[in-house]
């Protein structure tokens, strides 16, 4: 190759590289601007789509994209009533992530996991519809998977909070659950476990009065009609902190007490079946000396209260307790209000109820109620001819 073919060469290389050097310059600075664009463009869409609810509406903060790691990240989320006269949002929360769940890859699932940051929802309770949220007519799942393109399979809640408020009663209420964390794990089964019952919940909070709340669920969220086997507990409850609520709802008030709850529910093929434990402890719901001021009928109405609770107050433990059986069908509900009072005064006059969850309730137990109840619909009335030959003949 001569002096003049080699320079040609050359130069057709450098000026090919010179063009490549511009491509490849051109697509990094067309990506790089579409990153920076990107949390912007995610930002608007959230926005847009948490305006298709009826009666809320919603608007996010500052959208964070982590390409690398499968995710992105939403602050200051806040959605809230869109008519009425209701200040605070039915939900909110400082900071969203949501995922992809790596290593469910590994086992041929494609999910993602959510972790709600200070999670906040207030219940609101007026005289009027406009006055009130509770946010159950509306369809959430839509706008959930709009903002999320891939079954959720995880949810994790951190430092979470329950408001239930009344601005409009005497006294006005606010009681709630907070320092709430939950932890959901398998929620779309993408382990495959060969499970009745493959999720499962847990979670635990803090109530007003300085209550302890423990909860445990276990769940198959694929079934049709509700199967799920949940135990839970309700500790050391302050029930003067629950003064507002009380004068409020139930017109009296506690000088003193402690509450406690304890329940374990299953339910099967729409039946369901458990109990539910309650107690007071050092209850004492009407001081004389402290009421004076108040109108005779408010006297009045604490007054049998006080005296109720103290006819059905075990004297030796200085508590109240009952333990009310609950089973039927979600068309069919049935609380065993007599067995309720029956365990009462048993309560009352031979021996105190145990402060702590009984025999846990399963999924058997709900079947074996359903069995029960369809044997008991299937037994024939008796015969017309046998009713009339139990009957005596009257005298002439």
């Amino acid at each position: 190759m001569n002096d003049k073919n080699k320079t040609t060469w050359i130069g057709r290389i450098w000026l090919r590289f010179r063009v490549w050097r511009w491509i490849v310059i051109g697509i990094v600075v067309l990506l790089a601007g579409a990153r920076l664009a990107l949390p912007f463009a995610i930002q608007r869409y959230v926005n847009d789509q948490l305006q298709h609810s009826r009666d809320y509406s919603g608007h996010v903060g500052n959208v964070h994209v982590q390409l690398w790691h499968g995710r992105y990240r939403i602050d200051d989320l806040q959605i809230f009533k869109r008519n009425g006269d209701v200040s605070s949002p039915l939900f909110s929360a400082a900071r969203i992530f949501l995922s992809i769940q790596w290593e469910e890859l590994f086992h041929g699932s494609v999910v993602g996991e959510i972790r709600l940051e200070t999670p906040k929802v207030n219940f609101v309770s007026g005289p009027t519809a406009e006055q009130s949220q509770t946010g159950q007519d509306e369809s959430w799942g839509p706008m959930l998977e709009s903002l999320f393109p891939f079954d959720l399979n995880r949810l994790e809640i951190v430092d979470g909070q329950i408001h239930f408020k009344n601005d409009h009663s005497t006294p006005p209420v606010d009681i709630y659950l907070n320092g709430m964390s939950a932890t959901a794990t398998n929620l779309t089964n993408s382990r495959e476990i060969k499970s009745e019952l493959p999720s499962g919940v847990v979670a635990r909070g803090t109530t007003i009065g300085g209550g302890r709340l423990d909860l445990q669920l276990q769940l198959n969220p694929l079934k049709q009609a509700p199967t799920y086997q949940v135990t839970a507990q309700l500790t050391n409850v302050d029930l003067t902190a629950l003064n507002s609520f009380l004068k409020a709802y139930g017109k009296f008030d506690v000088e003193r007490g402690q509450f406690a709850l304890f329940a374990s529910v299953a339910s099967k093929d729409s039946n369901y079946d458990g109990y539910v434990k309650v107690f007071f402890n050092n209850l004492d719901v009407f001081a004389w000396e402290k009421d004076r001021q108040k109108n005779a009928l408010q006297v009045f109405w604490q007054a049998i209260v006080g005296t109720v609770a103290d006819i059905f107050k075990n004297q030796s433990k200085d508590s109240l307790a009952t333990r009310i059986p609950i089973s039927g069908s979600y068309n069919d509900t049935k609380v065993g209000v007599w067995s309720a009072v029956g365990t009462m005064l048993r309560n009352a006059f031979v021996r105190a109820l145990i402060p702590k969850i009984d025999e846990k309730v399963t999924l058997a137990d709900a079947q074996q109620k359903k069995e029960e109840k369809i044997k008991a619909e299937e037994k024939p009335p008796p015969e017309k001819g046998a009713q009339e030959l139990t009957k005596v003949p009257n005298k002439p």
